[in-house]
C-alpha cells in the first residue's frame, strides 16, 4: 500500500470521526463533495447506531426510540470503535448515560443490566466444578484453596426496581415505573450452559462472590462475609449454616469453575 492511498485513508477516517476535512477527496462541485461524504458519515454513525440498539435493546425500550438514538448520537461522537470487532462497541454506554442522565440513574442500570448479560451470554467457556469433586478435596486445603467463578460470573448492585423492569420487557409485559428500591440489592450475572442467568443475593453470599471474584482464598472469603454477618446478628452456626447453602446452590447453578491450591 502506497503512502498516498494510506494518507487518504487516514484522512477519509478523520472526516468520518470529525477530525479533518476529506472533502479535497471528493472529484466535483462543493455539492456533490458534501453529499459523497455525508452519505458515507451517516452510514457509519448508522452502523454504529444498529450496534448499541442490538446491545442495548431494554434500554432503549425504557428509553425509547428518540430519546435513546440521542444518547446512541451522544455516545457515538465521543467513543468512536477502538476494536475491530464492534461486538465490544459500547462497553462504556452504561457509564455515558449516568453522567448525561444523571436526573434517572435507573436508565444506566438497565443499561448495566443488558450488556453484562450479553456480556455472559458470549463470554469465555470453562469447566464446571461437580459436588463429588469438591468433595474429593482433602480436609487440610480448605485452609488455603481458592473457589474460582466460572468466567462469566459477575455482580451488580441495583438502587432501583431495574430487574422487575427488565424482566416485564423480556416476556412483553407492561414493565412497572422505574422506582428506587427500599435497599440496595446485590444480584449475580452468569452463564449456566448456552443461557445468561441472573439472581439476586444475600448480603452474606455477595460478600463471598466480591471476595472470591477478586481473588481470595475461601477462608479469607469466608472471613469477610463472616464480619458482615456478625454486623447483621447472625451467629456463627447462622454463618456456617449459610455458607453451606450457597456451596449447595453454586453447584446447582454451575457457579464454579475449579478449585485452586
Amino acid at each position: 500500500m502506497s503512502l498516498s492511498v494510506l494518507s487518504m485513508q487516514l484522512q477519509f477516517q478523520q472526516h468520518m470521526l470529525g477530525e479533518a476535512d476529506a472533502t479535497p477527496l471528493i472529484s466535483g462541485t462543493a455539492a456533490r463533495q458534501r453529499l459523497g461524504l455525508d452519505i458515507y458519515a451517516n452510514a457509519y454513525r448508522l452502523r454504529l447506531l444498529e450496534t448499541l440498539v442490538d446491545a442495548y435493546a431494554k434500554t432503549q425500550a425504557v428509553m425509547g426510540d428518540i430519546a435513546f438514538e440521542a444518547a446512541a448520537f451522544g455516545y457515538i461522537a465521543i467513543h468512536p470503535p477502538i476494536t475491530r470487532n464492534l461486538r465490544w462497541y459500547g462497553d462504556q454506554f452504561s457509564t455515558y448515560l449516568a453522567d448525561q442522565h444523571a436526573d434517572a440513574p435507573a436508565l444506566a442500570e438497565i443499561a448495566r443490566l443488558d450488556w453484562a448479560l450479553r456480556t455472559a451470554f458470549d463470554g469465555a467457556d470453562s469447566t464446571v466444578m461437580t459436588a463429588s469433586a469438591l468433595a474429593a478435596l482433602e480436609p487440610a486445603a480448605w485452609e488455603t484453596l481458592s473457589l474460582v467463578p466460572v468466567p462469566t460470573a459477575g455482580l451488580l448492585v441495583f438502587r432501583h426496581n431495574t430487574v422487575a423492569v427488565w424482566q416485564a420487557l423480556d416476556d412483553d409485559a407492561n414493565p412497572p415505573p422505574l422506582a428506587a428500591s427500599p435497599i440496595d440489592v446485590d444480584w449475580l450475572v452468569w452463564r449456566k450452559g448456552l443461557q445468561p442467568h441472573f439472581r439476586s443475593l444475600h448480603q452474606v453470599e455477595a460478600s463471598l462472590l466480591r471476595a472470591m471474584l477478586k481473588g481470595l482464598s475461601f477462608s479469607q472469603a469466608c472471613a469477610c462475609a463472616g464480619s458482615l454477618a456478625a454486623e447483621a446478628g447472625h451467629s456463627e452456626e447462622e454463618v456456617s449454616a449459610l455458607i453451606g447453602g450457597f456451596m449447595h446452590q453454586w453447584l446447582e447453578d454451575e457457579l464454579l469453575a475449579s478449585a485452586t491450591l
